[in-house]
């Protein structure tokens, strides 16, 4: 299955495509251009800070309106808020945290919201708070 992803990067490069073969446990992934055509890229994942799936690409920007809150429709999860190294926060649901693993999967506390999940690498946390 492929997947619709933009990837950002601890340097705050962000990179957007197609991949195909992500998986949290593995060193490494590729990342085919979202244009279409072209050379995948090999994307290692200690050189991310999270990889945002989302529903379309839009338009290319760095910062984007997220919830700030938590909203009435709770997915599954815990509440949790995500503060990364670069200062971004974000506001969302984590079924599966473990602070010594290398990642885990987050879900954005709007539905609306572009993004429909994000892998984020624990290396790129600063802080991280779970709500009741």
């Amino acid at each position: 299955m492929e997947d619709r992803v933009v990837a950002h990067f601890k340097d705050g490069k962000t990179q957007r495509g197609f991949t195909q073969d992500f998986r949290p446990d593995a060193e490494i992934f590729h990342l085919l251009p979202s244009e279409g055509g072209g050379i995948p890229t090999t994307i290692r994942l200690e050189d991310l800070k999270a990889l945002f799936y989302v529903k379309d690409y839009g338009a290319m920007r760095r910062q984007v309106d997220r919830a700030k809150r938590f909203g009435g429709t709770v997915p599954p999860g815990q509440r949790t808020i995500v503060e990364f190294r670069d200062g971004e926060k974000i506001w969302g649901y984590t079924e599966e945290y473990a602070a010594d693993s290398r990642g885990f999967f987050f879900i954005p506390a709007d539905p609306q919201e572009n993004n429909t999940r994000v892998f984020i690498v624990n290396s790129s946390v600063k802080q991280i708070q779970f709500e009741d």
